[in-house]
């Protein structure tokens, strides 16, 4: 399983919908709940749910400097960080009420064998939070051209074989909603395209942005929503799943 995990303190367009997705399994909890967040990275996600129980909450990730960044960062007390293989998990069957693992099944051939030991650690009527790069956005050729990634779906594919290990799915799409109700604001991005401005360091855009329509050029996290709308998720970059065990 390569790396392609988001540098903590780098400034990158893809922080918002990382946030966005903790705080819709946030969204979920109830405050007890025992979390395992496998292909945690740097970990600020897994830091984040911490936050949000008082249950037991580990982080796990195959690359042990992405653990070691993790552990000198983040001290949450309910929150153990260590190196692991979500296809060997050493936790025993019905461990967690929640499994967390994002942009991770893309990573792996044996995607089955990693989602069957999901399934295996998640405690009965617990949940399991996936998210994946839909292919037809991502790959629109067909042919995978993220060199990080072993193969993409379509939200069919996706389907298909998250049903056949996974009691109940919902399948989300992962959708960018700056502009939903704010078409000034896709203006000015169109406008800042044409005269140069993307060009110029992320600071000075964000002053441009700040000052037309009082948000930053990257997306942040309430720019994001789920929708469940057939036609809308196959637009979307991301799937995001909810899988339950009975």
């Amino acid at each position: 399983m390569a790396s392609e995990r988001q540098e903590i303190k780098t400034v990158s367009p893809w922080w918002g919908e990382h946030i966005h997705r903790y705080e819709e399994v946030s969204s979920h909890l109830s405050g007890s709940e025992s979390i395992l967040d496998i292909a945690c990275g740097t970990g600020f996600g897994t830091n984040l749910l911490a936050q949000k129980t008082k249950g037991n909450v580990f982080g796990g990730d195959i690359d042990q400097e992405a653990i070691k960044i993790s552990n000198d960062t983040w001290t949450q007390k309910n929150l153990t960080y260590e190196k692991m293989d979500a296809t060997k998990l050493r936790f025993e069957d019905n461990s967690f009420d929640v499994v967390v693992s994002f942009e991770t099944i893309e990573h792996t051939a044996e995607y089955n064998l990693m989602l069957t030991e999901l399934l295996r650690v998640t405690k009965p009527n617990g949940t399991l939070f996936i998210s994946t790069p839909n292919i037809l956005i991502n790959s629109p050729t067909g042919i995978v051209t993220n060199p990080y990634h072993t193969q993409e779906w379509t939200f069919e594919e996706l389907k298909t074989i998250l049903t056949n290990i996974f009691p109940k799915v919902e399948i989300f799409g992962q959708k960018y909603a700056r502009y939903n109700s704010n078409s000034f604001a896709k203006k000015v991005e169109n406008l800042m395209y044409k005269k140069g401005i993307r060009k110029i360091p992320i600071k000075f855009q964000d002053r441009v942005m700040n000052s037309l329509i009082s948000k930053p050029m990257y997306p942040i996290t309430e720019d994001f929503e789920l929708t469940v709308n057939s036609e809308e998720i196959k637009e979307c970059k991301t799937f995001f799943c909810i899988c339950k065990k009975q």
